[in-house]
């Protein structure tokens, strides 16, 4: 199985970062992101990260898929409509059973071509947690042997 696409024994691990534009239809009754679209967003995020640094093709091939379990979502400021985001992922633990995805959705940089006067505020930051599977039994798989020996070295340290 040769499913990593990063340098292998990477001692800082991989951060991989998304932009997208926050559209009016993303918008609550209030004109705030709608707290499920944050969902959306993450997801956005974790397929560039996994696209870029997994061979996800060989893994299906191996009758292997990367199950969410479980997601912890704080909020801390409210993107509004034309505001630019910056979506951040990294691969934060790798155990025996679960790994664990830290996200975070920063305002970018620009808004409608001007310079944000908010930018680089925290919007929002979520862990999720996933499990192994196997697609053939449906049960959950052990984070080990070559599997473990890919994904250790993509975990990466929080950022300062």
């Amino acid at each position: 199985m040769s499913t990593s696409k990063a340098a292998p024994g990477s001692a800082s691990g991989v951060t991989s970062r998304a932009m997208l534009t926050v559209r009016g239809f993303h918008l609550d009754g209030y004109g705030h992101v709608n707290n499920a679209r944050y969902l959306e967003f993450y997801e956005e995020g974790r397929w560039g990260y996994m696209l870029a640094h997994l061979d996800l093709a060989d893994l299906k091939r191996e009758g292997i898929a990367m199950v969410a379990v479980n997601v912890n979502l704080d909020w801390s400021y409210p993107a509004t409509v034309h505001d630019e985001l910056l979506i951040t992922t990294r691969l934060s633990h790798v155990g025996r059973r679960k790994m664990i995805m830290h996200q975070e959705i920063h305002l970018g940089e620009h808004r409608m071509g001007e310079v944000h006067p908010r930018s680089g505020v925290l919007v929002s930051r979520a862990d999720f947690t996933f499990v192994l599977m196997n697609t053939a039994s449906g049960r959950a798989m052990p984070l080990d042997g070559e599997i473990a020996d890919m994904l250790r070295p993509l975990v990466a340290e929080e950022e300062a």
